[in-house]
């Protein structure tokens, strides 16, 4: 942040309970700007340094949207219920709120939930923010999904994604390309200041070849249940190969019972969720990090094991492209594949020189581009631009409350 340049009061919509958008806040509140948090709900997570207003105060709970948190009310469809929401939110007096408020800067995250909840209201300037899900997969799900990500994105003042792929695929939505910008939520640069790599030491008598996977446990959308069936062929060719399972969420037990199935429980350690510090010496005690999601936005996890020294085994999306080069730092492979996951997965291990050769040229990588603190300066940026050519029009376009 320029010194001469005074603080702005931003306002922020989003899952607080989720620890990215936590991480979002941070270099801003670092900063000195004045920080603001709407929730439907109390959420459980604290937010230091930030301001927090909540519509329906009744104790900490689940945030109320369709698809991030699950009640008796996701027997409806997905984007109905964001509908309803929006409803919600007007009735609990967001727009008031906002203009109590009176920022400079108003930003969702996530376009067809909170980002359509802000754009209700009216405030600008606006600034949306896509995640990847949002855009690649529920944009198009149905008519009324298009009609919802279309009205969040005509009324937005800035639209940013953490990819090019998935900026281009905005475009193709009508986004002005003046009014999109690319910014990369990656990793904390404590990521690059952890122990040395595993895949850059001399090889340890007794240490066995692992295998790391940290994605949420919560959505079948990563396809851990594949990584455990690649992991019982794998054990074949490399029989000490285990599995570290970071995370936690509802498919755990599942999961579990699944790896005593494929009959490698003694080779899969299910970690629960760790703290940044665990995580990272996690990462460089492990040869390789797994993700295989069936659609993906640039991956805080995957940019922070490249940063730890992980070889990096992903699945084969667009969005990877931007970061990996397949068989040069990582390796690429074919969705909903175990028997080629199972390959590539032991190739990589048996391939020690191919590995820590990738360590140098992917903690740079992420260096150069990749790090949120300075990425986050160019949100700042953005948000001061957005500031100095405040608009006062009313939006006529405001869904009834």
């Amino acid at each position: 942040m320029s010194e001469s340049a005074g603080p702005l009061r931003i306002c922020v919509l989003a899952d607080f309970d989720s620890i990215h958008t936590r991480r979002w806040l941070e270099p801003f509140v670092e900063h000195g700007h004045e920080m603001h948090a709407v929730s439907y709900y109390r959420p459980q997570a604290s937010l230091p340094g930030v301001q927090l207003h909540v519509l329906h105060d009744r104790g900490s709970g689940a945030q109320a949207t369709g698809l991030s948190k699950r009640n008796a009310a996701s027997r409806i469809p997905p984007n109905l219920l964001r509908l309803i929401n929006a409803f919600r939110y007007q009735r609990r007096g967001l727009t008031s709120l906002l203009r109590q408020i009176a920022p400079d800067i108003l930003h969702a995250h996530y376009v067809p939930e909170y980002g359509f909840f802000a754009a209700t209201a009216g405030l600008h300037p606006l600034v949306v923010s896509a995640w990847g899900s949002d855009v690649l997969i529920d944009a198009s799900a149905s008519r009324l999904s298009r009609w919802i990500t279309g009205y969040t994105l005509r009324r937005a003042d800035l639209v940013t994604s953490n990819n090019e792929f998935m900026s281009g695929r905005l475009r193709e939505m009508g986004v002005p390309a003046e009014k999109l910008a690319t910014i990369v939520f990656g990793p904390d640069a404590f990521f690059l200041e952890g122990p040395e790599s595993m895949n850059a030491r001399q090889p340890e008598a007794g240490h066995p070849p692992t295998v790391i996977s940290t994605r949420s446990l919560d959505s079948p959308l990563y396809n851990v249940d594949l990584i455990l069936r690649a992991m019982a062929l794998l054990r074949a060719r490399i029989p000490t190969a285990r599995l570290l399972v970071a995370g936690a969420g509802r498919l755990r037990p599942r999961l579990e019972a699944l790896s005593q199935e494929l009959g490698i429980k003694d080779r899969v350690h299910f970690l629960g969720w760790l703290d940044p510090a665990a995580l990272r010496d996690a990462f460089a005690a492990s040869e390789i990090y797994v993700s295989v999601p069936n659609s993906d936005g640039t991956s805080v996890a995957t940019l922070s094991a490249m940063a730890a020294g992980c070889f990096p085994v992903v699945s084969d999306l667009p969005t990877q492209h931007e970061w990996i080069e397949d068989g040069v730092n990582g390796f690429l492979v074919p969705l909903g594949d175990p028997v080629g996951l199972a390959q590539r997965l032991g190739d990589a291990l048996e391939n020690a020189a191919l590995r820590r050769e990738a360590v140098t040229s992917n903690r740079a990588t992420v260096e150069e581009r990749g790090v949120w603190q300075k990425n986050a300066l160019l949100m700042e940026e953005w948000y001061r631009r957005l500031a100095e050519r405040k608009e006062t029009r009313a939006d006529a376009s405001v869904l009834p409350g």
